[in-house]
């Protein structure tokens, strides 16, 4: 019987994994760790089978007895509360036999390099792009060289001091769309940019809005997790699967920053809910009052070709482009603000 531990089963990308893996896999006993009883009531009001465990990441006993009872954990509550990690770690090794560890990362670590360079200006360009099939070993010289990647770094120490943990690292670009999970099913990136355009009065970017990234709509991206926890239940150890080579990118299309807002723009003028479609350039200092981490998730590189799982799982997303979805988020966002009514 396939035990499973999740994390963030009420979040944006845990919802749409536990969605997604009791559509495809009814029969897994799935444990998920659920901060309050409100919390839970939902969850179990839609996954009746799901166990909750009543608790916080901060509850390291609580974590690692769970992790201990799982054969699979899928963390994807957060990925910089080392205490969790350590915590997984522990339960993780007591077993007697394999497990699996499936860990959420973000796909800024790919921008890892530019980000720690003196001359990096928010905003620009770049020509690198990374691959996760041929060009893993870069990926992991990146991740490495940068110890401020907490969790990547402790993912593949994982993977190498404990060979009967098998690990995997997915790193999601801008996610895009309306999840299916239980609670939260709104992103961040791209609803904060339409939030602050209608807010405003006008589209932003930082600086030139040249930089690049990948993405994924959240309904494309939750079948990869069910691919995933699969393979494990099924008990699969290939390496190139699981360890230094479970690293997975999941961009699909690409898209400057300067494009994003201009398209938000576009479409919030010619539905009435501001004046001009014109994009203004903020500088950084501004950018950091309206956006959260702005050089970072609204100003770098992430560039990328999500090979790994197409090879291993035939995985292929089908869902609709983030321009075609842009349109939409910006009604949505009209919306919550009480500036469109509700359809």
């Amino acid at each position: 019987m396939t035990q499973i531990f999740l994390t963030g089963a009420t979040g944006y990308i845990g919802g749409q994994v536990l969605k997604d893996l009791h559509r495809s896999h009814p029969e897994y006993k799935i444990a998920a760790l659920i901060r309050d009883g409100e919390a839970a009531k939902r969850v179990t009001s839609i996954f009746p089978d799901v166990r909750p465990v009543i608790a916080s990441l901060d509850d390291s006993e609580v974590v690692e007895e769970e992790a201990f009872r799982a054969s699979i954990v899928l963390h994807l509550a957060s990925n910089k509360h080392v205490g969790s990690f350590q915590a997984i770690q522990r339960g993780l090794a007591r077993r007697s036999s394999h497990s699996f560890w499936i860990q959420i990362s973000g796909a800024s670590a790919l921008a890892a390099g530019e980000l720690s360079s003196p001359s990096f200006k928010p905003g620009e360009p770049s020509d690198t792009i990374f691959d996760d099939f041929d060009g893993i070993a870069d990926i992991r010289s990146l991740v490495r060289a940068h110890p401020s990647r907490v969790v990547d770094n402790f993912l593949l120490d994982v993977a190498k001091q404990n060979p009967s943990i098998k690990t995997a690292l997915v790193l999601p670009p801008i996610i895009y769309g309306i999840g299916e999970g239980p609670v939260n099913q709104r992103s961040i990136q791209i609803p904060t940019l339409a939030k602050v355009a209608l807010e405003r009065g006008e589209a932003i970017r930082l600086g030139k809005g040249e930089g690049r990234w990948g993405n994924i709509h959240i309904q494309d991206l939750g079948p990869l997790f069910a691919s995933l926890t699969e393979a494990a239940a099924k008990g699969q150890q290939d390496d190139a699967i699981w360890g230094d080579n479970g690293i997975y990118l999941t961009g699909v299309g690409e898209i400057t920053w300067a494009e994003i807002s201009e398209r938000i723009g576009k479409s919030a003028h010619e539905r009435g809910f501001i004046n001009t479609s014109e994009v203004s350039e903020i500088n950084e200092a501004e950018a950091d009052k309206l956006l959260p981490a702005a050089r970072v998730f609204f100003a770098s590189n992430a560039r990328s070709r999500a090979r790994r799982a197409a090879e291993q799982f035939a995985w292929k997303p089908v869902h609709e482009s983030l321009e075609g979805n842009i349109p939409k988020t910006v009604v949505e966002e009209a919306e919550r603000l009480g500036k469109a009514e509700k359809s």
